[in-house]
């Protein structure tokens, strides 16, 4: 009996060795993905968030539709008496998780907050509670609150650069190429009073950001990451995340984008509003991993791309980074976003 068990352990290993060398064989590039995301390195965080560097205003609310709409700000103190710049941030969650402090958005704001910025990270309305374009109207109307309370808060809002990272990537490239008369529906604390103030960006930073709505399929098939291994690294995304709907997106759109016309889906493209709109001032730092298997790199690859056609070359920087994968923890690591910092303080100016 014993002989038999072994031989039938030995004959399931053999099963299980076999079936990884041929897909090793047969995906290459999945398997070197899969393997960058099981190995890679983590950026270690304090468990406490406490600051002693300024002042600290968490759950101020920047609208007054839901309780989702506030936004928790850091100020430094500045050694000089000057007032730091601001940097607004945008946290992902395929628009259906996250919330103000994801892990994400805390790498971000506490590296900048200590380099001389009063970080501003944002919630937003998800997509259970609110359809598309809830959560861009919320972050536009932030950006639009944050300018207007500069003074009471005591930081310079005169330049903003946004930061999301994938579907906050998204939002914030939207932020970013969309005009004030476009997505601004939401209505922030302060402007009855105040009048029309703008949503401009002036520096996009996106992180591994969605921004193609109906090229997956094609973009995983060049990238040579077949749907199982995407279905396995994306399991959390659990079908009442998804209400029924083949993807977050289309989710959050409340209808799937495979079913949209090209003129329906131009709607919710970036790229439309990057061909149509101005984009007076706006320059980028983009940054995505080749091991990601959420969003293919592909996307930033063609927003660069259109960004710099549209601003010109020095006025965007594609990094993508080998090995790393979605939402990697050394994308946030102190050299990554010294690059980040240098970019800001050229066009910031």
């Amino acid at each position: 009996m014993k002989s038999k068990v072994g031989k039938a352990i030995i004959g399931i290993v053999a099963v299980v060795v076999i079936a990884a060398a041929g897909a090793a064989l047969a995906y290459p590039k999945a398997v070197r993905a899969v393997w960058c995301n099981l190995t890679v390195g983590h950026v270690e965080m304090d468990e406490s968030n406490e600051w002693e560097g300024g002042a600290s205003y968490v759950g101020v609310p920047y609208a007054t539709d839901s309780p989702s709409q506030y936004l928790d700000l850091y100020v430094p103190d500045m050694p000089d008496g000057s007032r730091p710049r601001l940097f607004v941030i945008i946290h992902g969650g395929g628009f259906v998780l996250g919330d103000s402090q994801t892990r994400q958005a805390q790498l971000m704001y506490r590296y900048f907050r200590d380099h001389g910025y009063a970080c501003a990270t944002v919630n937003y309305r998800l997509a259970q509670e609110a359809a598309f374009p809830g959560a861009l109207c919320d972050c536009k109307a932030a950006i639009r609150f944050l300018r207007a309370h500069a003074d009471e808060y005591g930081y310079d809002a005169s330049q903003i650069p946004v930061f999301g990272e994938s579907a906050g990537g998204y939002l914030a490239i939207m932020c970013s190429v969309t005009n004030d008369d476009q997505f601004n529906d939401v209505a922030f604390i302060g402007q009855d009073e105040l009048g029309d103030v703008s949503s401009h960006v002036d520096v996009l930073v996106d992180y591994y950001g969605h921004a193609d709505n109906d090229t997956g399929e094609a973009d995983w098939a060049a990238l040579g990451i077949p749907k199982p291994v995407r279905d396995i690294a994306n399991s959390w995304a659990s079908p009442d995340l998804l209400m029924g709907y083949e993807d977050f997106e289309s989710a959050w759109f409340r209808r799937n984008v495979s079913e949209m016309t090209e003129e329906e889906r131009a709607h919710y493209d970036p790229h439309a509003y990057i061909e149509a709109n101005d984009l007076e001032s706006l320059s980028a730092w983009i940054i995505h991993g080749d091991a990601d298997i959420t969003v293919p790199c592909l996307h930033s690859e063609r927003l660069a791309a259109h960004l710099a056609e549209k601003l010109g070359e020095g006025s965007v920087e594609y990094v993508l980074v080998p090995g790393m994968g979605h939402a990697s923890d050394p994308l946030y690591a102190d050299d990554v976003l010294a690059q980040l910092a240098a970019f800001l303080d050229e066009h910031l100016g």
